[in-house]
C-alpha cells in the first residue's frame, strides 16, 4: 500500500460526487434542446403602459371616421347667400358650361380686376388696361388718360380699399355671361399742380364711392379671363 489516499477512499469519494450531481440535476433540471441560445432572442423591450395602446387605438378610430367624412369642395360661401331663384337657375347653368366657376371665386376675382384697372389707369398702363377692359370701354379710358396728360393740374385718386359685396344681375345667352358685380371702396382724391403741391382736395377726406362692373365671358371658353364691358 503507497502513502497516496487509499484507492478504496477514492472510490467512495467518486460516489459521492456522483450521488451530488444526481441530486443537483434533479433540483435545477435536466438541460432542455435549445435552451441557452433561445435566450437571447427574447424582446427584453419593457411593455407599453396600457395607457398607450389606448390612445393609439382611438387615433385610428379618429383617422378612419375622417376618412369616411366627404369633403364639402363645392361649397361656394358667396352663392349661399343668394336667395333669388333666378340668379340661381343662371348660376347653375353657367356651372354646367363649366364645372370651375364660383361666384366666391368670381368675386374675388372682381376686386383684383377693380384694383389693377385703378392702378393702370392712376400710371397710364395701357397694355394692362387692353387686357382688362372690351374695346369700347378701352377706348373711353385711353382718351382720358392722354386728355389729362395735357392738363396743368393733376387729378390724383389713391385707392385705399376695395370689396365685391354681391352679384347685383346676371345672364347667360349663348354661353355668353355677364355679371353685374357690386364693388364698394374706399378712395381719397386730391388735386396737385405742376410742383407736385396740393392746390384741391384734402388727403385725409376719405370717399366711401360704390360702384357696379359688369363683367362678360365666354364660359365655354379654354380661356378663364373675363372682360370688363361697363364701369
Amino acid at each position: 500500500m503507497s502513502d497516496g489516499i487509499p484507492y478504496a477512499d477514492i472510490l467512495i469519494l467518486a460516489l459521492v460526487a456522483g450521488f451530488i450531481l444526481l441530486r443537483l440535476r434533479s433540483v435545477l433540471g435536466a438541460k432542455n434542446e435549445g435552451d441557452g441560445p433561445e435566450f437571447f432572442k427574447k424582446d427584453l423591450r419593457p411593455a407599453e403602459p396600457k395607457e398607450i395602446h389606448e390612445v393609439r387605438d382611438t387615433v385610428i378610430q379618429l383617422d378612419q371616421h375622417a376618412l369616411k367624412q366627404k369633403p364639402r369642395e363645392d361649397f361656394d360661401p358667396l352663392l349661399a347667400t343668394i336667395t333669388d331663384e333666378q340668379k340661381l337657375s343662371v348660376i347653375a347653368a353657367m356651372k354646367e358650361r363649366d364645372p370651375q366657376f364660383t361666384a366666391t371665386a368670381f368675386a374675388d376675382g372682381a376686386t383684383r380686376a377693380f384694383e389693377m384697372v385703378f392702378d393702370a389707369f392712376a400710371k397710364g398702363d395701357k397694355p394692362t388696361l387692353k387686357m382688362l377692359l372690351s374695346d369700347s370701354l378701352y377706348d373711353g379710358f385711353c382718351g382720358e388718360i392722354d386728355a389729362r396728360s395735357s392738363e396743368d393740374e393733376k387729378h390724383e385718386t389713391t385707392l385705399l380699399s376695395v370689396k365685391a359685396t354681391d352679384i347685383a344681375a346676371v345672364s347667360l345667352e349663348n354661353n355668353i355671361a355677364k355679371i353685374t358685380m357690386r364693388l364698394e371702396s374706399e378712395q381719397v382724391t386730391v388735386v396737385r399742380d405742376s410742383s407736385g403741391a396740393i392746390v384741391g382736395g384734402d388727403a385725409s377726406d376719405v370717399h366711401h364711392v360704390q360702384d357696379e362692373w359688369v363683367f362678360e365671358r365666354d364660359v365655354t371658353s379654354k380661356s378663364p379671363n373675363w372682360k370688363i364691358i361697363e364701369t
